[in-house]
């Protein structure tokens, strides 16, 4: 009777422990807004301030992904890191066979010749595939090799739940990153001049070049946000960034907006259409940044109105956390301790099998310790 109360203590033991971690994990990416219910009806999105990272909405922000086309924002944050916007590069064939039939592409020809700059147009307004891969195996000499630097790169960032395998988002079951890493390498793209100055424009035309003598590579961007003609989802403060879109990540968005001295960025990614038949991540990027334009206050701010109110209230309520890096410390710090103790409960609870077990053979055998 005693060693099966033992078993049984282990057993739910660990148990609970399985339960308390599931329930924590699940408490870390589920809905967070500083402003209560603003509607979202995207599963996975995260919103922050740009410059602090202040999170002020988040769903699902810790889940892993498909990123699709947004991974190119991680691309192009190398690429002008590693090159001269003039520096010449060469299209080789490899890099647009790597792109499969019904992926966006710029019409790059094998051995046409174009700076840095025009590539990164290419491949950040229009979406274009190939142009993302002829810039990877420009900086590294093959995709593979690229990959390895996005993956260093995104880990230098500060990601913790992405993997790269290509340079454009091609769909690959490997590949996923989460919006809350997103968002971090969103931000530190957002601190490049170049990058925000192309992610505001709509429409980008390639040069002439002697393989492909005619101007008429014209390209509009795929962000419907900053597009004024784009009348139902056109927002006046939009300033980019990256959509994305593979059936098996579905609709994607990284998107930012700037109003005055305020400026924030969404992060939404498996999104759909609504019963509308509009697309919801733009209805929900448009929800939040309205929301945020209008009601945030930095958190130093928002510390001082809440000090000032206790005081003149005489109330001692606490703030509440409007920070998931502080929530994700919280919750790490819980599930060490559940581990701790689990780990202590079940010690005791296998001694005292061996103390049952010893006893047990001594009355059997009549043995002696001393």
């Amino acid at each position: 009777m005693k060693k099966f109360f033992a078993f049984f203590v282990i057993l739910i033991t660990l148990e609970t422990q399985c339960f308390a971690s599931e329930v924590l994990d699940n408490n870390v990416s589920t809905s967070f807004s500083i402003w209560g219910d603003l509607n979202i009806e995207s599963n996975c999105v995260l919103m922050v301030e740009r410059n602090s990272g202040e999170i002020l909405y988040q769903k699902n922000a810790y889940e892993k992904m498909y990123p699709a086309s947004t991974t190119k924002i991680l691309t192009a944050i190398l690429v002008l890191e590693k090159c001269p916007l003039n520096e010449i590069v060469t299209v080789n064939a490899s890099a647009l066979k790597a792109v499969p039939a019904t992926y966006a592409t710029a019409n790059l020809k094998a051995g046409e010749k174009f700076r840095v700059e025009d590539l990164l147009y290419a491949m950040l307004i229009p979406s274009a595939n190939d142009a993302a891969n002829v810039l990877a195996e420009h900086v590294s000499g093959s995709i593979s090799a690229f990959a390895q630097l996005m993956n260093d790169k995104a880990k230098q960032i500060g990601c913790t739940n992405s993997h790269f395998t290509n340079p454009s988002g091609v769909h690959n079951s490997e590949l996923y990153t989460t919006a809350y890493d997103l968002s971090l390498i969103a931000r530190y793209a957002m601190n490049i001049e170049k990058f925000r100055e192309i992610i505001t424009r709509t429409t980008y035309t390639l040069p002439s070049t002697e393989l492909y003598p005619n101007s008429d590579r014209t390209f509009s961007t795929s962000n419907d946000l900053i597009r004024p003609d784009s009348n139902k989802y056109y927002y006046e403060y939009a300033n980019g960034i990256k959509t994305g879109y593979t059936n098996p990540a579905k609709d994607c968005i990284v998107a930012s907006a700037k109003k005055d001295d305020k400026e924030f960025i969404v992060v939404i990614l498996g999104d759909g259409f609504n019963q509308d038949n509009l697309r919801q991540k733009y209805i929900d990027c448009k929800t939040l940044f309205d929301s945020a334009f209008a009601n945030y206050i930095p958190t130093d701010e928002n510390l001082q109105q809440e000090i000032k109110k206790d005081s003149q209230d005489n109330d001692t309520s606490t703030l509440a956390e409007d920070n998931s890096s502080t929530a994700s410390s919280y919750v790490m710090i819980v599930k060490v301790i559940s581990r701790v103790v689990a780990i202590v409960i079940i010690i005791l609870a296998i001694r005292f099998l061996f103390v049952i077990t010893f006893k047990n053979d001594d009355k059997k055998y009549g043995h002696k310790r001393h």
